[in-house]
């Protein structure tokens, strides 16, 4: 319900409380000075499976004194004591494209699972699961760390999210974003009517974040929403799994570079290299941002929040490869965009995002109001 971004000054006061304060930050904002470029996916692919895993992965950053272990069920995000708040993320960004989570939510009054897109500038897209709320679960979305008046959320039916793996899905383009159950739609955000008149629609380069944090800590504002109070200690420890995430980017790149301070995806320019030219050269002065999920202390009133890839030599093969990939049985699809990027020999290994994805829905639940299963596709995002 509450934005990420909410949880800045909060965290600082957690931060007196407890060591354990898990939170994704930033470092910079682009949005506010020159920052580094973001390391991304160089491939139009990626998963992982954490069923077949023992230890923590290499291309996921663990928040400072938490804890997550590895069992037949996947990766465990485990609330076991006031405070714990696990979170990982990963320590790449992609640019438009798919994201697929198998998830079994955590049960408990006040304890919140939740799956983020994240990114430096605060764009953000959410799932997120209340362990008392045995029948929906929450999506939501911010773009530059604005809330407007926290009504953008929506609240799906699902059954039984804690005890069932469900797959979860975020389709995301420059003109819309779908979020499904099992290949179902149940949310369409167009991006000219987000908030702002369409200005806050996400659309800057994400990480991917999974997260546990408790709403319902005694001493928290975010009782209401989170359920109700959660029993300290709690009577038994309240376990989130996920079994895998896959990633379909629609715009590999190694570097991922705002050239400029508009935060509109048009400004995002793929850059190739192994290294980051512009940590080379300079370094920001800025001063960290929360951007994510973070503790539950007393004072907390956030609400938001191996390795399989291919390289890709391009961003229309990128695209050909999500759209070939998906579920063609239903769901949301990714259709390619044709359009292609100059290249000569002798250009700068850096480019403008020329060519995206459009989203296609072709089903939806028996509830879901204006489904757009009905349109053959949507006008694709090209750049003139």
């Amino acid at each position: 319900m509450f934005s990420s971004t909410f949880l800045t000054a909060a965290t600082a006061l957690a931060s007196i409380t407890s060591t354990s304060n898990a939170q994704v930050t930033t470092s910079c904002n682009p949005l506010r000075g020159t920052c580094p470029n973001d390391k991304g996916l160089a491939a139009s692919t990626y998963a992982i499976d954490f069923t077949t895993i023992k230890d923590f992965p290499a291309d996921w950053t663990l928040a400072d004194s938490e804890n997550v272990t590895f069992g037949p069920q996947g990766a465990e995000l485990t609330f076991a004591k006031r405070y714990d708040a696990p979170t990982m993320w990963t320590n790449f960004k992609f640019f438009f494209g798919r994201v697929e989570f198998v998830v079994k939510a955590a049960p408990g009054t006040g304890v919140i699972s939740s799956m983020v897109l994240i990114s430096d500038d605060l764009d953000e897209i959410d799932w997120e699961f209340l362990g008392g709320a045995t029948s929906t679960v929450q999506t939501n979305y911010f773009g530059k760390g604005y809330t407007g008046s926290y009504n953008r959320s929506t609240t799906p039916a699902v059954a039984n999210p804690q005890s069932m793996f469900y797959t979860y899905t975020l389709d995301w383009s420059p003109t819309a974003l779908v979020w499904s159950i099992d290949g179902t739609a149940v949310r369409t955000l167009n991006a000219a009517d987000a908030d702002g008149n369409g200005s806050q629609y996400p659309q800057s380069p994400m990480k991917v974040s999974l997260s546990l944090w408790d709403a319902g800590d005694p001493d928290a504002a975010t009782q209401s929403w989170g359920g109700g109070v959660t029993p300290i200690p709690p009577p038994e420890p309240y376990t989130m799994f996920v079994k895998s995430v896959k990633i379909w980017n629609s715009n590999p790149a190694n570097w991922y570079q705002y050239a400029d301070q508009s935060g509109s995806y048009k400004s995002i320019k793929l850059v190739d290299g192994m290294a980051d030219p512009i940590m080379s050269s300079a370094t920001s002065s800025q001063t960290p941002e929360t951007l994510s999920l973070g503790s539950s202390s007393a004072s907390s009133m956030s609400m938001s929040s191996s390795m399989v890839s291919s390289s890709s030599p391009s961003i229309d093969s990128a695209a050909s490869d999500i759209s070939n990939a998906l579920n063609p049985t239903g769901g949301a699809k990714i259709a390619p965009d044709t359009t292609t990027s100059p290249q000569t020999p002798d250009a700068p290994k850096t480019s403008t995002v020329l060519s995206t994805s459009s989203v296609i829905v072709t089903s939806c639940s028996p509830n879901f109001t204006d489904c757009p299963a009905s349109i053959a596709s949507h006008s694709t995002a090209s750049i003139a």
